[in-house]
């Protein structure tokens, strides 16, 4: 399976020879043009994803050529290749558009790395794009633990088995809930969503079962509780972890006979409901610490499913991205905007405590306070809650040295913390610590020898 398409634009004999070798072996589709009338005749006659350029050509300044080719096709992304001696030219290249430069000599593992950092922000890019104008679905996914609890839910909808949701707050749980409902033999019948947490203890029972008129001061009359409601549909218990002990042995005694009483009623109810509890508690500490009732663990979690947070499924934020965008467009609110690399870059690496919620809310902010723009990282809000990323960087840090060898220390610990922060994100940190990429490429080296 091809990888991808690149463009190779590279005059010097041997080293082409050898990048095409090293990359077709790596499994990418090379065409490789010696000349910047090469390289503009290969752009009229085919698309590629990647552009490897070299600066220096014999029959044509390689900026202007790179100009001309993302001047014809702006959706590309170009690395280009430079000597130590025109690195200004390759400063030059990136605000022309180039979205890298590598600086000859090289080794193949730096170019494999950074074409692979280009080739996953253009796929970003294409998703961006195919959703803006695709159906508005928020259950797209490429990750493949979201695949695999697609799949799942898939199989579990049409059966009445209880299904357990678990997972952090934000995670998509209640829209699980909705294909699960809409999937099953039920999806026409009312699917009925209960916050637990919400609910006042001294009114949970009444809440669920419903009341009968004259069964307490103020029940001037009849009214069905959540349970009656979700008659012949789907009942969706979400924190049930917040569900008092008393009332977890009531409703564990509903589910077993499918029957309940209203509050001051004699007359038995049945009921028929399909069972989807959501939870962000550790279900099992709680049983062994005595605070949720063993029967009624495995009497909901029949099917058990773990919906991972937004960290554990970046590949799905840019897809999120754009079904928010597209919303938003539909409600009227702001304008699309897009995204440069590092701006991109910078909501990908975030953690997101909050999960999808939260990324749904810095959508809507900046397509707001941005609307129609194309914005850079620093007019990301994320941004602003990096701080707590580098803490105390003087823990252990030893005072019996000299004050070169202490900057040394100094810098090689700080240098690892900031990565560390970024997850290993070098473009990021560098942009963290103000240096160049290259120059912290070389530090990190120094440090390592």
């Amino acid at each position: 399976m091809v990888k991808a398409k690149l463009l190779m634009v590279e005059d010097d004999h041997l080293l082409g020879d050898l990048m095409c070798e090293s990359l077709e072996e790596a499994g990418y589709q090379v065409r490789l043009a010696r000349t910047g009338a090469e390289a503009l005749e290969a752009v009229s006659e085919e698309s590629f994803d990647l552009v490897l350029q070299d600066i220096q050509l014999p029959d044509a300044d390689g900026l202007d050529v790179l100009e001309e080719i993302l001047r014809r096709q702006p959706q590309w992304k170009a690395l280009v290749m430079t000597a130590y001696a025109s690195v200004d030219k390759a400063i030059k290249a990136m605000k022309i558009g180039a979205f890298d430069f590598l600086i000859k000599p090289f080794s193949m593992d730096i170019l494999f790395m950074k074409m692979e950092k280009v080739l996953e922000f253009r796929q970003m890019e294409k998703d961006i794009e195919l959703l803006k104008g695709g159906a508005d679905t928020p259950l797209i996914t490429r990750s493949p633990a979201m695949s695999d609890l697609l799949d799942m839910v898939k199989v579990v909808a049409p059966t009445d088995a209880a299904v357990l949701l678990l997972g952090e707050s934000g995670t998509g749980k209640e829209l699980l809930t909705d294909m699960l409902h809409s999937l099953s033999k039920r999806g026409r019948k009312p699917c009925i969503k209960v916050n637990c947490a919400a609910i006042p203890e001294n009114l949970v029972e009444s809440e669920f079962f419903g009341v009968e008129r004259g069964a307490f001061t103020g029940a001037d009359r009849n009214r069905p509780g959540y349970v009656e409601m979700a008659q012949g549909g789907t009942l969706f218990l979400d924190e049930i972890g917040d569900l008092p002990l008393a009332m977890q042995g009531k409703l564990l005694r509903v589910l077993q006979e499918k029957k309940s009483f209203r509050v001051g009623g004699m007359k038995e109810v049945s009921v028929d409901f399909r069972l989807v509890a959501a939870t962000n508690c550790n279900l099992l500490e709680m049983v062994a610490e005595k605070k949720f009732r063993e029967d009624l663990y495995y009497r909901i979690a029949v099917m058990p499913m773990h919906v991972p947070p937004l960290r554990e499924r970046r590949e799905d934020i840019p897809l999120l991205i754009a079904c928010f965008q597209r919303r938003l467009k539909q409600a009227g609110v702001g304008r699309e905007v897009d995204f440069t690399a590092d701006a991109l870059d910078l909501l990908y690496q975030y953690d997101y405590p909050g999960n999808i919620r939260e990324l749904k809310n810095i959508v809507e902010q900046i397509t707001i306070r941005f609307p129609g723009e194309t914005l850079k990282a620093r007019q990301i809000p994320v941004s602003l809650q990096k701080d707590s990323w580098v803490g105390s960087v003087f823990e252990s840090f030893s005072v019996d040295k000299p004050l070169r060898e202490a900057v040394v220390e100094f810098e090689e610990k700080y240098i690892a913390k900031v990565l560390k922060g970024t997850g290993g994100n070098k473009t990021h940190a560098a942009r963290v610590l103000g240096l160049s990429r290259q120059m912290l490429w070389e530090k990190i080296r120094r440090g390592r020898e």
